[in-house]
């Protein structure tokens, strides 16, 4: 008969003391939180260390952090990794408020670190979560927490709007070229001279992209830690009353539903204007100036004719489409095909379908500027610069404004040092800065040099419309197609060829249909 023996392993004597953690947050950085926040961090440090049986794992401390989501708070986030790692077995957080106030967020932490073995003390409900009957609870605090934060937001938005009313809220966030000093927008003088140059570019006639791509050629510092200037950031800067010293109050809005969201302000909400809020960066004859472009720049020509018209050629006989209506929608068919004239392939084409095609194009070339039309007429610029003998010149110029700004940097230097009389400073930077302006306006001069070349300027305005971002909305439909398609050539009854100004060409599929119109 087997013999069957039990054997009993060897139990080391293990560590029986459970690591602790405390979590704590303060809503504000004034001075009498920052009081409370220190004595949070000693407290938790002295009562963890009181008890025998516990080792203190971390503190985690958030300070200045809304509790409206756990996106932004960095200590908390870091909290729930080390458990993860297997660092903590317990955590202690003063109250339900301090450790979420959104109750999805806090039962669903609160349920992860369950499955890991974590359990949580809330002191001020007395919730301890080691035991699971008191998940109900909680839910109940989370639900309470949840809505004292929701109070506290709705009293500030009422703040806010308060504030706007009387013209002194300038927002929490200054637009690139000010900085926020005890509520006034006071201005960066190295960002506002970024601004002055926009203006002075784009009332020059530079485009939009063009000055976008000329900031990240030149390393020019990004607005609020974007890595790349774009067009549509020039756009911004150019349309902003921020800089002639004006404010638009309420151009966002905080919904009153939970979770709370901004939203662009289309008239949900009033908006106020503040004239003479703060100093500005340019003059308000410099500002209109260049809203004045902009608008004479989007101006369509205005035509009886459809604004297809004209644009759709057969590629078979070479002449232009005409529009016909059958039922409720709209055809195009060669005007030669269907007088007789030409024995070509009859073709009908889809008015809807023709637009869906080119504002899909349009959009991609919006979306991809910067890698088709930049590139080209980057690559034209160079080729025409090159047979004009402009890029020694060029070259000669950027030198020269380097040399400048060195010149600059050590007035500026001996200024400080007290060799230079301030006086004498002020007349010699005036007149090298007088000096660099004129060798910037030749430069863009030059620049220009093949502005004489319709494709090359009409590839320009092209670029000039896709950067607009005033021209997204739908009713624009015609004022694009106008503007950047040239020319649709029809190759079949399922393919055309969209030129665009300035000769670049794109082959697109129209949608197939069951049903064609038959030939008449």
């Amino acid at each position: 008969m087997a013999t069957v023996k039990t054997l009993i392993p060897e139990q080391q004597e293990k560590e029986t003391r459970i690591r602790v953690a405390a979590y704590c947050r303060v809503s504000s950085d004034s001075a009498d939180q920052k009081d409370s926040f220190d004595a949070q961090v000693e407290y938790y440090t002295g009562y963890i260390g009181e008890n025998p049986d516990w080792t203190l794992a971390d503190i985690y401390a958030d300070q200045g952090i809304t509790g409206t989501s756990m996106a932004k708070r960095d200590e908390f986030n870091r909290m729930i990794a080390d458990c993860q790692r297997g660092k903590i077995d317990r955590i202690i957080t003063k109250s339900v408020s301090r450790f979420a106030r959104n109750t999805v967020d806090c039962l669903d932490t609160v349920r992860k670190l369950s499955a890991l073995g974590i359990t949580v003390l809330f002191q001020k409900e007395q919730i301890d979560t080691a035991d699971m009957s008191s998940e109900f609870i909680l839910a109940l605090a989370g639900i309470q927490a949840q809505d004292e934060s929701v109070s506290i937001s709705g009293n500030m938005r009422w703040s806010y709007q308060e504030r706007m009313k009387r013209g002194d809220f300038l927002g929490c966030k200054p637009p690139y070229g000010y900085t926020l000093h005890n509520g006034s927008l006071v201005i960066n003088q190295k960002e506002a001279a970024v601004v002055r140059l926009i203006y002075e570019m784009y009332l020059s006639g530079t485009a939009k992209y063009m000055i976008a791509s000329y900031l990240n050629e030149k390393g020019v510092p990004k607005p609020y830690g974007f890595t790349t200037w774009h067009h549509f950031t020039v756009d911004y800067i150019l349309n902003n009353e921020k800089y002639i010293g004006d404010a638009l109050l309420q151009k966002k809005y905080t919904t009153q539903q939970f979770p709370f969201k901004k939203e662009r302000n289309t008239g949900q909400r009033p908006q106020y204007y503040v004239e003479n809020s703060h100093q500005p960066i340019i003059s308000r004859e410099i500002y209109e100036a260049a809203k004045m472009m902009q608008q004479r720049r989007r101006k369509a020509v205005v035509s009886d004719r459809h604004f297809l018209s004209g644009k759709i050629i057969c590629s078979e006989c070479g002449h232009t489409f005409r529009r016909f209506r059958m039922g409720n929608e709209y055809f195009w068919q060669c005007a030669y095909r269907s007088s007789g004239r030409s024995d070509c392939n009859p073709i009908y084409i889809n008015e809807n379908d023709l637009i869906m095609v080119l504002m899909r194009l349009i959009n991609l070339l919006r979306e991809n500027l910067d890698k088709i039309i930049a590139p080209t007429i980057k690559t034209l610029e160079l080729l025409q610069c090159k047979a004009n003998g402009t890029q020694v010149r060029i070259y000669e110029i950027d030198k020269s404004i380097a040399e400048i700004n060195n010149q600059i940097h050590l007035l500026t230097q001996l200024q400080i040092q007290g060799i230079l009389d301030p006086a004498d400073f002020t007349a010699q930077n005036h007149a090298l800065s007088e000096k660099t302006r004129r060798l910037r306006a030749e430069r863009m001069k030059i620049l220009r040099c093949n502005e004489h070349d319709d494709s090359m300027v009409s590839l320009k305005n092209t670029a000039e419309m896709l950067s607009d971002t005033s021209l997204l909305k739908e009713d624009n439909t015609e004022i694009m197609i106008q503007a950047v398609v040239s020319k649709i050539h029809v190759l079949s009854a399922s393919d055309v060829e969209i030129e665009i100004a300035g000769g670049l060409r794109f082959t697109e599929h129209l949608p197939s249909r069951k049903r064609r119109v038959k030939d008449s």
